[in-house]
């Protein structure tokens, strides 16, 4: 073969396998054009995104292929929006303030909890129904097991409508790893919850549990890290104040206390760390 043929030879192999890369990129890019596109944040409460469809809240196709309705729930029913101790001034202070900023996204996330995702997902007022209010001594309760997995079921969905009933199971069970695995994927979802639970732990003292408290501030060190323009303002004017008041109360016992301080030192310092 002389050299005029193989450099013909590659030439044409060439122009085979760009013919071939382009084809399937072509191709490729005419299947994710033909997808349906995924909700938008705000439409996503009316329903839930199932394989490659929208199911409305009200019915899903089952496994026979037959509509299934779902009846619908008072959401209020078993789920509070979380309460929030703002500061008396906050109506006399311009919009502009970073104070006032900082409350304002605060309320945006309360209002928009799918904004950074999630899935509205039917199931999540059945799970919740089953598991709301906690029975007392959970971990010594006969049907922990069941509870166990209900937990997990509900955890699995991702979504924030759940956050105060995972929340409310934070503890000494079997699912405790995965439910704190939920909650953090949820993100900024869960900050309005985190920092209700600080106000009824100011109100409460001593009466509130010492290792919830760590494990809250555990939560908004890591989320306000990792989210920093999402929560900007969060952190340093209605998270830190709060965390600050509990650990100079002093009740804090010795193990949780310097575990609220790291996370002070978290959010003081913020991502740069």
């Amino acid at each position: 073969m002389n050299v005029k043929t193989l450099i013909s030879a590659i030439c044409i192999i060439l122009a085979i396998c760009l013919a071939i890369y382009f084809w399937g990129e072509w191709e490729k890019a005419r299947f994710d054009a033909e997808l349906p596109t995924p909700p938008a944040a705000e439409e996503q409460p009316g329903g839930h995104w199932h394989g490659d469809e929208w199911h409305a809240d009200d019915a899903h196709e089952n496994d026979t292929g037959e509509t299934e309705l779902i009846p619908s729930v008072d959401w209020q029913q078993y789920t509070e929006l979380p309460e929030l101790v703002k500061p008396e001034n906050l109506g006399e202070l311009d919009p502009e303030d970073p104070v006032a900023k900082a409350w304002a996204k605060l309320d945006y996330i309360v209002d928009n909890p799918f904004a950074w995702g999630g899935n509205a997902d039917p199931r999540t007022v059945s799970l919740v129904a089953q598991l709301m209010p906690p029975p007392d001594g959970i971990a010594s309760e006969a049907h922990a097991d069941e509870i166990d997995i209900l937990l997990y079921r509900l955890a699995e969905l991702r979504d924030p409508r759940s956050i105060e009933t995972l929340f409310a199971y934070q503890g000494p069970l079997l699912v405790s790893a995965h439910i704190e695995e939920a909650l953090v994927s949820m993100g900024p979802a869960i900050v309005p919850y985190l920092i209700s639970a600080l106000d009824e732990a100011l109100k409460a003292r001593e009466g509130y549990n010492s290792a919830s408290i760590s494990t809250i501030a555990g939560y908004l060190s890591y989320i306000c890290t990792q989210h920093p323009k999402e929560l900007e303002g969060v952190a340093e004017h209605i998270a830190l104040p709060k965390l600050e008041q509990l650990l100079a109360a002093g009740f804090l016992d010795d193990y949780h206390g310097p575990r609220v301080k790291e996370a002070i030192d978290w959010l003081t310092i913020g991502p740069q760390r």
